[in-house]
């Protein structure tokens, strides 16, 4: 009997021979090695040098389905290997050189599933070239095919992502990392100079102005091109190694500059900095764009000039950093008989004498510190940021009056204009932007109204003013004993053509003088105490009528306004939560509305108030965007719902050009920021339909209804519906 060795362990069992098939010692070793091939793993069988299974473990009957494979060669076998006589060969080939061949992988059906298995053929002999048989073993590595396959589909679906991403994705690493637990400074510094761009896609590298991405890797992080490398990377450290839609500028190699909008993720090991994962749009065209859309919103197509807007803007901003011995004086124009040139030569002429006046005021206004505003039609405004006296702005003002008076030119037509200009005087006279735009105004129409070409302000010619000390005096007690009321005015949602909510709008109604609007009184009540008291009543009004409503069936909303100084109130928000409780309301039937100027004035109070009202469950609007400075990236963080386009651009967008501009890139940008959109001051059908196929999610306005009282909400909304 021929002992039978494995290639790399000794002996490890005999192979019998037909001679002593029968010897009772070689049948005791014949078992033995049958018992070692059962304890192994995998499937063995044992060849003679023919290739003629002489053995089988008990996992290898699998293969032959319960048959038993004694005798046959592996091509005989009836088991669904699929590619046998390979295997045959290489069977053959061990016997004859000796040599094992391991590691080929072979595809077999195993009780009715195709199973993976790794091939290892072994010569089996007493000495290193004599092989008298062979062990064939198959391990099953399905599992690890599998886990294999699914490692190299998901790194594939990693790189096509990354090639196929809009974004810039890119990888610095730090060589070597960078501890943590240094002081930040230092932490930049070793950031600054260890960080190296190791992977990234096409997208990043055309960023760069090339277009092979190895181009670019390898290139330290100072290179990138970025105007404020320093400070970024100081942000990305203070915030625990992460930074998100973090906005920066950056020059490219052709002195370009661009804007970029990037996030990152630092990766930590064991207290060391080690690498940096990141996105980066480039956001250029799309800043651009709204750049292009603020300067619409602010200033006049026809002058360029800025617009009323942009005037108030530049106007609180000057009122607000005066200095105490500093005098503002604000000079409001009307041109005299403009109107005859319309009507006479065509409006066309008429816009050729505005665009002419607009660069004449500019030019007179020289090295002064001010602005020239054109606010409509005729109207001019010019604001004198730091005047000596009153009579330096009424010598300015004259000054105004005859460039004015200057011919203007047009075509083969020349004319004269004369104009009446009003002056006010702050702090003399007033001291905020409502009050000047006012008293500019009263001033103006007395210049009109007398023949004269400047008219300083005068209370003696302002027919409110014993009104307006009367509306003060009696403002405290309108509020405690209930004066004030509230009108509703319905909003409808332009898909469905339904009321879904109303805004509830503050009203006076006083003993004597009756009816109060609200510009007479609000901006006086903004600026005293009484403010909080006001809003708690309306609040409280407000959150009522919520509770009547859902008491009598009806699923509307009802939206109020803030005032700015109720974002600096940190009361609002506890007597909110006290009265939704003692009302049983939900917070989302009720809705607040703000304005941008009250986000700007102190932004992170304001978002830190703003999100412990939506915590309530209550919904927030934007009221009369369009007319402030605030920022988009800082509205996409607020909780805010909805935007509300301010009515100056609503009811002229038919006839405007630059305002329907205005209210369709307001309802995208909104969409895109995942906001609702209403629009204000909706007064025909043909606005109504308009704004429907632009898109608008609702509208609100006279073409809907007035504001009315409670008592008549109920009949109106059912002969709406009906």
């Amino acid at each position: 009997m021929a002992t039978v060795f494995s290639s790399t362990t000794g002996v490890i069992g005999q192979l019998p021979t037909n001679k002593q098939a029968n010897d009772s010692s070689a049948k005791d070793s014949y078992f033995d090695l049958a018992g070692i091939l059962d304890a192994m793993s995998g499937m063995v069988f044992l060849l003679d040098r023919w290739g003629v299974i002489q053995l089988a473990n008990s996992l290898a009957l699998k293969l032959c389905n319960g048959e038993n494979p004694v005798g046959k060669n592996v091509m005989e076998l009836d088991c669904g290997w699929q590619d046998a006589s390979a295997c045959q060969r290489d069977i053959l080939y061990v016997v004859r050189s000796g040599l094992a061949k391991r590691g080929s992988v072979e595809n077999i059906f195993v009780e009715g599933q195709m199973r993976c298995y790794c091939v290892d053929i072994a010569p089996a002999s007493k000495h290193a070239h004599s092989p008298v048989g062979v062990f064939l073993t198959l391990t099953d590595i399905t599992h690890q095919e599998d886990s294999l396959r699914a490692l190299r589909d998901s790194e594939s679906r990693h790189r096509a992502f990354i090639a196929s991403s809009a974004d810039a994705i890119w990888a610095y690493e730090l060589v070597p990392p960078v501890d943590i637990s240094l002081p930040v400074n230092q932490q930049v510094d070793l950031i600054m100079r260890r960080a190296l761009l190791t992977e990234c896609n096409e997208k990043m590298a055309r960023i760069y102005g090339v277009s092979d991405i190895t181009s670019v890797v390898g290139r330290p992080i100072y290179l990138n091109g970025s105007m404020s490398n320093k400070e970024d990377i100081r942000r990305f450290v203070l915030n625990n190694y992460r930074v998100e839609d973090h906005e920066f500028t950056r020059i490219d190699k052709f002195g370009e500059l661009g804007y970029m909008l990037s996030s990152a993720t630092g990766v930590i090991e064991n207290g060391k900095l080690m690498r940096a994962w990141g996105s980066t749009r480039d956001v250029t065209d799309q800043r651009r764009y709204l750049d292009r859309m603020r300067y619409l919103a602010n200033h006049d197509t026809l002058t360029s000039l800025p617009n009323r807007n942009l005037l108030y803007k530049e106007l609180e901003r000057v009122l607000s950093n005066r200095s105490q011995n500093q005098k503002v004086a604000l000079l409001l124009v009307d041109l005299d008989r403009f109107k005859e040139i319309n009507d006479t030569l065509g409006h066309q002429a008429g816009d050729k004498v505005l665009k002419q006046l607009g660069p004449r005021l500019e030019v007179e206004l020289g090295d002064t510190p001010g602005m020239v505003a054109r606010l409509g039609g005729d109207e001019f405004a010019i604001l004198l940021s730091n005047i000596r006296n009153r009579q330096h702005a009424v010598v300015t003002a004259h000054r105004f009056a005859d460039a004015i008076a200057e011919r203007f030119d047009l075509d083969t037509f020349s004319t004269e204009l004369q104009s009446s200009i009003g002056v006010v005087i702050c702090p003399d006279q007033a001291e905020d932007v409502s009050t000047l735009m006012r008293y500019a105004d009263v001033a103006m129409y007395h210049a009109k109204n007398n023949m004269k070409a400047v008219s300083i302000y005068d209370a003696e010619y302002d027919p409110n003013s014993a009104k307006r000390l009367t509306v003060t005096g009696a403002l405290g007690r309108a509020i405690r004993e209930e004066q004030l009321v509230l009108f509703y005015q319905p909003k409808v949602d332009l898909k469905t053509h339904r009321v879904y909510g109303f805004e509830a709008l503050i009203r006076w109604i006083h003993p004597e003088l009756g009816f109060i609007p609200p510009s007479d009184f609000v901006p006086m009540v903004e600026l005293s105490s009484w403010i909080y008291p006001m809003t708690l009543w309306v609040l409280e009004q407000t959150i009522k009528q919520c509770a009547m409503w859902r008491d009598a069936g009806l699923d509307l909303t009802l939206a109020m306004n803030l005032s700015p100084r109720n974002l600096a109130d940190d009361r609002i928000v506890n007597d909110l939560e006290v009265l939704l409780k003692k009302y049983n309301v939900r917070g989302g039937m009720l809705e607040m509305e703000i304005t941008e100027s009250m986000l700007m004035s102190d932004p992170n109070r304001a978002s830190r108030i703003l999100e412990r009202i939506n915590k309530l469950g209550v919904r927030l609007s934007i009221d009369d965007f369009g007319t402030g400075y605030s920022s988009l990236a800082y509205l996409k963080r607020l909780p805010v719902k909805t935007l509300k386009i301010d009515g100056s651009f609503i009811m002229n967008m038919l006839e405007s050009e630059q305002d329907e501009i205005i209210v369709k890139s307001t309802i995208h940008l909104a969409h895109n920021l995942g906001l609702d959109v209403v629009a204000e001051g909706v007064e025909t059908l043909e606005v109504y339909d308009r704004l429907n196929s632009l898109e608008c999610d609702s509208v609100q306005g006279y073409y809907i209804a007035k504001p009315m009282p409670i008592e008549s909400v109920g009949a109106w909304l059912a002969d709406y519906q009906s």
